[in-house]
């Protein structure tokens, strides 16, 4: 992960250092990702990257740490807009995700990312939640319709997030490698997402 010297940068240069990483992943594969490409696209002196990051392996690490990151805060804003059904809700964010990936230049992006991604190392969205102020968190619980649920308390909750958080993650190779209709990819999602819906949404709901 990256130095402390990074973490303390201006958040103005720590995004143009995330968006020559972007721009590089674009471009190729992670294994052919260019150190001197990266700094060139961030306009910083090769001394300055290797006070950031330890090599290559770590500036990839810090680009999907931050991406994931900042898909969860969009995520969370999502659910504040959206409001009500927690299962409404990761349906249109699924289609909405596969859809957006299927577009070619993210379509190239994931395919040069993902598979050298360790899920393992990233932290989960129960986690990013439990971790929010406790108003925030709240707000958030409250968004997911937690009152509609056949649930005891806010850890069963987060366990239905996380299942529903892996069903995300299983679907992402078959976006990624195009081997599946993507309508048939969005049909299983939802489909697996609605038997976990009727066991789990109070009746009469």
């Amino acid at each position: 992960m990256p130095s402390q010297t990074f973490i303390n940068l201006a958040e103005e240069k720590k995004q143009r250092i995330f968006n020559a990483l972007y721009t590089e992943l674009q471009r190729v594969p992670f294994p052919e990702m260019s150190i001197n490409q990266v700094i060139k696209n961030a306009g910083i002196p090769r001394g300055s990257f290797y006070q950031y990051f330890d090599n290559k392996d770590d500036a990839f690490d810090y680009f999907v740490s931050e991406c994931s990151r900042k898909t969860k805060e969009c995520v969370i804003k999502r659910i504040s807009t959206i409001r009500g059904d927690i299962f409404d809700m990761a349906k249109t964010l699924f289609e909405e995700f596969a859809k957006t990936s299927a577009e070619q230049y993210k379509f190239d992006l994931f395919n040069h990312v993902m598979p050298y991604v360790d899920i393992k190392k990233l932290v989960p969205f129960t986690s990013y939640i439990a971790n929010m102020e406790e108003e925030k968190k709240f707000e958030a619980c409250s968004a997911l319709g937690i009152g509609n649920l056949d649930i005891k308390n806010e850890e069963e909750l987060m366990d239905i997030i996380g299942i529903i958080e892996a069903l995300f993650q299983n679907a992402v190779p078959h976006i990624i490698s195009g081997d599946t209709d993507m309508n048939d990819i969005i049909n299983g999602f939802k489909r697996k997402l609605n038997i976990i819906k009727k066991a789990t949404v109070k009746e009469g709901i």
